[in-house]
């Protein structure tokens, strides 16, 4: 019974890597237009959110239904978020033109923007995934979120940026990270993210059954 048991274990484990590692590749090859980056993203929660919950069914057709359906606003989200991070990019660079005492402030200022748009872009595109909202919405309460679940939200951050700045520490470590992203990197970091999402959406979820509730009553 034990190693049956341990057989079971193992096996749904390596399952489980190997609909990562074909997510990841998925993400991956459906966002090298650029454009399409939002939507892959959300096709990637899409399932991952449903893996996290043990509810997944075939990765490749519910990829790309959620890809497919979730297509338009997805993208012009990501147009948003993308042209939001290039304004926030040069006003940094600018800042550090300054003179020092200026510069430094104006530096923090636009260090903790950056954490509020890192922390929108995070939340953006699984609320996308799990919840019909139209796109003022779904920004509305990725602010929420970030705020009313700031815990959950640093350690989303935290996880997203030590991994990228682990990468670009130097050039071996660039070239060793590389290989990684391509093959599982971006679904570790969104199964990790889904784990914390599944507590920080009972928000909604709870929102929800109590509106259920009342209608039936």
């Amino acid at each position: 019974m034990r190693f049956n048991l341990m057989d079971n274990v193992i096996t749904r484990a390596l399952s489980k890597i190997c609909d990562m590692i074909c997510l990841n590749v998925l993400w991956v090859i459906c966002s090298i237009p650029i454009v399409t980056i939002g939507a892959s993203t959300t096709a990637l929660y899409t399932v991952m959110l449903k893996m996290v919950r043990n509810e997944e069914g075939y990765i490749f057709r519910g990829f790309f239904k959620a890809f497919k359906e979730n297509f338009k606003q997805s993208t012009i989200i990501w147009l948003i978020v993308a042209a939001l991070g290039a304004v926030w990019w040069i006003d940094y660079r600018v800042s550090g033109l300054m003179g020092q005492g200026i510069s430094d402030v104006f530096r923090i200022i636009f260090l903790l923007l950056g954490f509020l748009l890192l922390s929108v872009i995070i939340y953006v595109f699984p609320l996308t995934a799990r919840y019909e909202n139209s796109i003022s919405a779904t920004f509305k309460n990725a602010i929420i979120l970030t705020v009313a679940k700031l815990p959950y939200t640093f350690i989303m951050v935290a996880v997203l940026v030590i991994a990228v700045l682990a990468s670009l520490w130097n050039t071996m470590m660039l070239m060793m990270a590389l290989p990684l992203w391509f093959i599982f990197g971006v679904s570790l970091i969104a199964w990790v993210n889904s784990y914390l999402l599944r507590r920080v959406f009972t928000v909604f979820e709870q929102e929800e059954e109590d509106t259920k509730e009342k209608e039936e009553v």
